[in-house]
C-alpha cells in the first residue's frame, strides 16, 4: 500500500472517530491528572500541601506540575470535547510506549519519577459526568491525599478553575461552581450547588416494578435554591453591618435630636440590597448572577439527552437509560430501595431520590397518591355539607321538643 493511501485512510480514520464520539463532555483527563497529583501528595507531602515556597514541599511541587505535563505530551488534556480522542491516543501509544522514566531529566528530578510511573500505568479512556456517583452538598469535606478540581462555569460551559489538595479545598459552593474530587484510592466524587431533584409521577406493580419517573421542574426547584441563598447572603450583610458599624451609627442617632439619622436612612444602611454591598464584603460570599432563567432554558433545549441512573441503596446491579425528553420510564427489581437521579453529560445531574419497590412502602405510595389526588376545596366542601347536616339535625331536635311540650292548665 503506497503511503499517499495510507494518509488517506488514517485521515478518514479520525473523521470517523470525530464524528462517533461526538461533542461529548470527557472529564478523563483532568481525573487522570488530578489521580497523579494524590500520589505525589501521598509520597512527598509533608502536611498535605505542595506548594513550592514551603520548606520542604518543593519536590512535591515538581511532581505536582509534571502530572499535567504528562497529561498534554500523553493524554491530550485541553480536550474537552473528545474529538477524535482515540486517534490521538493512537498516535501518542508508541511514544508513551517507548518513553522511560530513567531518562536523564528524572535523574535531575527524582518526584518527577513518581508521577512518570503512575502515568504509565494508567489506562487513557473518556469519564462523562453521565459515569459520576451522586453529588454531595456542601460543606465539601476532603483528606489529606485526596485532591479537588474546582470548575465554574463560564458561557454555559464549565472550565477548570484550579486544582487543590484536600486540605485546602474551599468548603463551600458557589452557584456557578462544581468541585469534582479525586480520594486516595483514586475513587471519584463530586460535590454541586444546583441541588435538585426528579419527581416519581408512578410506580406500577408487576413481575417488574415500572417507575416513572419526571424532572420538569428543574427551573423552579434551581430558583427557589436561589431564593434561599439571596435570604441567607442578606443575612449575613446584616449581620456584618451590625457588628462593624452598629454601635456608631446608634451614637451618632441619638447623639443630637436635630441632627439625629431619620428612620428611612437608618434602615436602608442596615438593610441595603444585595446589589449595593456584595464587593464590600466578601466576593468569595457573593451569589452568582451568572445564570439566568432565560440562559438556563436555552442551555436546557441546547442539551441533547439526559441519563436516568438507578441503584440499590445498599450496592448491587446499576442501571442506566438514555432520555431525551424530561421524562422516562425505568423497571426495577421488586422488594428493593433504589436511589435514582438523572445524570446529564453536560454536568452534575440531580441529587438522587429514593423509590422503593418493598411491599410496605407500596401501601405508603397508595396512600399518599390517593390523598395527592383530594384537592383542598374537596375537604372544605365536605366540612360545610358536615356543619350544615348538623345544624339542620339540632333545629329539627328543637321543633320536635318544643311541640312535645303541653301548655298547663289554669286552675
Amino acid at each position: 500500500m503506497s503511503s499517499t493511501m495510507r494518509l488517506v485512510l488514517a485521515v478518514a480514520a479520525v473523521c470517523a472517530v470525530a464524528v462517533s464520539s461526538g461533542a461529548s463532555f470527557d472529564l478523563g483527563p483532568i481525573v487522570r491528572v488530578a489521580q497523579c497529583r494524590s500520589q505525589c501528595l501521598k509520597k512527598h507531602s509533608i502536611d498535605g500541601s505542595c506548594e513550592w515556597w514551603r520548606h520542604g514541599e518543593t519536590g512535591c511541587n515538581e511532581c505536582w506540575q509534571h502530572c499535567e505535563s504528562l497529561e498534554r505530551q500523553w493524554g491530550g488534556i485541553g480536550n474537552w470535547k473528545a474529538t477524535a480522542a482515540a486517534a490521538q491516543q493512537q498516535a501518542t501509544a508508541s511514544t508513551r510506549g517507548s518513553a522511560s522514566c530513567d531518562d536523564y531529566e528524572y535523574k535531575q528530578c527524582p518526584s518527577c519519577k513518581t508521577a512518570c510511573e503512575y502515568r504509565k500505568g494508567q489506562v487513557v479512556e473518556q469519564y462523562l459526568p453521565s459515569m459520576l456517583p451522586a453529588p454531595h452538598r456542601a460543606p465539601v469535606s476532603l483528606t489529606k491525599n485526596d485532591v479537588a478540581i474546582l470548575m465554574r462555569k463560564i458561557r454555559q460551559e464549565w472550565k477548570v478553575f484550579d486544582y487543590y489538595p484536600g486540605i485546602r479545598t474551599p468548603s463551600s459552593l458557589r452557584q456557578d461552581e462544581w468541585i469534582v474530587a479525586v480520594v486516595e484510592d483514586g475513587g471519584v466524587t463530586h460535590y454541586s450547588w444546583e441541588e435538585w431533584m426528579p419527581t416519581l409521577d408512578s410506580l406500577k406493580e408487576g413481575p417488574l416494578f415500572e417507575a416513572t419517573i419526571s424532572w420538569r421542574d428543574v427551573d423552579s426547584q434551581l430558583k427557589h435554591q436561589q431564593v434561599l441563598e439571596q435570604k441567607r447572603f442578606n443575612d449575613r450583610v446584616r449581620q456584618f453591618f451590625l457588628e462593624k458599624y452598629g454601635e456608631k451609627v446608634l451614637e451618632w442617632r441619638n447623639q443630637d435630636e436635630d441632627q439625629a439619622i431619620p428612620e428611612e436612612v437608618f434602615r436602608r444602611f442596615f438593610f441595603r440590597r444585595k446589589d449595593h454591598e456584595s464587593h464590600q464584603i466578601d466576593e468569595n460570599s457573593e451569589p452568582s448572577t451568572v445564570d439566568s432563567e432565560d440562559e438556563r432554558k436555552q442551555t436546557q433545549v441546547a442539551k441533547e439527552s439526559f441519563v436516568v441512573s438507578w441503584e440499590p441503596e445498599t450496592g448491587g446491579l446499576m442501571g442506566n437509560q438514555v432520555a431525551d425528553s424530561d421524562f422516562a420510564q425505568i423497571s426495577l427489581l421488586p422488594g428493593t430501595k433504589y436511589l435514582v437521579r438523572i445524570a446529564s453529560n453536560e454536568g452534575p445531574g440531580s441529587f438522587p431520590i429514593e423509590v422503593d419497590t418493598r411491599p410496605s412502602s407500596i401501601q405508603v405510595h397508595r396512600i399518599k397518591k390517593n390523598f395527592e389526588n383530594i384537592y383542598p376545596w374537596a375537604f372544605l366542601a365536605a366540612s360545610m355539607c358536615a356543619a350544615i347536616i348538623v345544624c339542620i339535625i339540632i333545629i329539627v331536635k328543637l321543633l320536635r321538643k318544643g311541640k312535645e311540650v303541653e301548655p298547663e292548665e289554669e286552675v
